[in-house]
């Protein structure tokens, strides 16, 4: 639809950045309200999920799966760690840097609430054929890579993006060498 000045009103429906925050903001909201009924705060879930799939991390690689800030995330493992959810350890040949790792206790909270992230998943998805699925799944990765990949080293967001970089890095190096 034309407004009177001649521009379109959908600009936003096609704006990448819009829409995938107004999906986050609900999808985050709708799971957080199921993980309050055992009092565990979705930035906590966030950090054993990403543990559950990828343990013995540093805070930096943890911040980049997580997309959390480095000062943040620090508090929300000191409170996993408080419950038992986590364990902090210095990193083989590197006693100042830090390795965080899921317990028992956090796989078992990651146990049970993964049904329910399928379920829900599940709905997100509903009425979606598979292929476009997986198309979108593929799509977001390359805007993730295309994201970190061009972003400006001067910009605010520079810290996050510098670790997204080396976590990424990292990532191929470790790949390509199996």
């Amino acid at each position: 639809m034309t407004k009177p000045d001649g521009h379109s009103n959908d600009h936003l429906e096609n704006s990448l950045g819009y829409l995938l925050h107004r999906a986050a903001h609900i999808i985050a909201a709708t799971f957080g309200d199921e993980l309050k009924a055992d009092d565990i705060p979705l930035s906590v879930w966030r950090v054993l999920a990403t543990l559950n799939d990828r343990d013995h991390q540093s805070l930096s690689e943890l911040a980049s799966h997580t997309g959390a800030e480095l000062s943040y995330l620090s508090r929300t493992v000191a409170q996993a760690e408080e419950r038992g959810f986590v364990v902090r350890s210095a990193q083989p040949g590197d006693k100042r840097a830090t390795s965080v790792c899921v317990t028992p206790a956090g796989r078992a909270i990651v146990r049970k609430f993964s049904p329910l992230t399928q379920t829900l998943q599940k709905q997100w998805l509903a009425g979606i054929p598979d292929a476009d699925v997986e198309a979108t799944f593929r799509t977001l990765r390359i805007v993730y890579q295309n994201a970190v990949a061009g972003a400006s080293s001067s910009s605010p967001a520079s810290r996050k993006i510098t670790v997204a970089r080396r976590v990424s890095q990292r990532s191929t190096s470790k790949s390509g060498s199996r």
